[in-house]
């Protein structure tokens, strides 16, 4: 006798997806997606920068692609558990959310970004312990990028 096989509907399949995208969005770590992410609450959250290294050209040519590193290091008997970068001046704030597989203890990254203007970029890490620690880093744009609002 040949095994039966069952067969999933769609709506099942799209259901289920929504379950889960659900439990993701409402872990405390994506809640940080939408919040106003202003220069002014940024600064007003008074986040300290200890542990954080970033090296952003003080002035960009080409806004298209910024090259942006950072060094995260972790306090003693912490682990890093995500990342935000954010440039509070972009149509879209948010540049890239990371949650991290694994908690480290440091971490480095190497990206390129795009900027409408010149303007402070954060750099925010979110820690095991649910505090955050932030650094911003200024940049000068000669010609903008985000003419489409993207």
């Amino acid at each position: 006798m040949l095994p039966t096989h069952t067969t999933l509907a769609r709506r099942t399949c799209l259901a289920s997806l929504g379950a889960v995208a659900a439990g993701v969005l409402s872990t405390p770590y994506a809640r940080a997606a939408t919040e106003t992410n202003s220069q002014a609450e940024l600064q007003a959250r008074g986040l300290s920068a200890t542990g954080i290294e970033v090296t952003l050209p003080p002035l960009a040519d080409n806004s298209n692609a910024i090259p942006l590193q950072f060094t995260l290091q972790a306090p003693a008997g912490k682990q890093l558990v995500g990342f935000d970068i954010i440039a509070p001046e972009n149509p879209n704030r948010v540049i890239l959310q990371l949650a991290l597989g694994q908690g480290q203890t440091r971490f480095k990254f190497n990206t390129r970004i795009r900027l409408a203007m010149s303007q402070e970029v954060w750099v925010l890490a979110h820690l095991n312990d649910g505090s955050t620690l932030g650094r911003a880093t200024q940049t000068v744009v000669t010609a903008t990028a985000c003419f489409d609002e993207t």
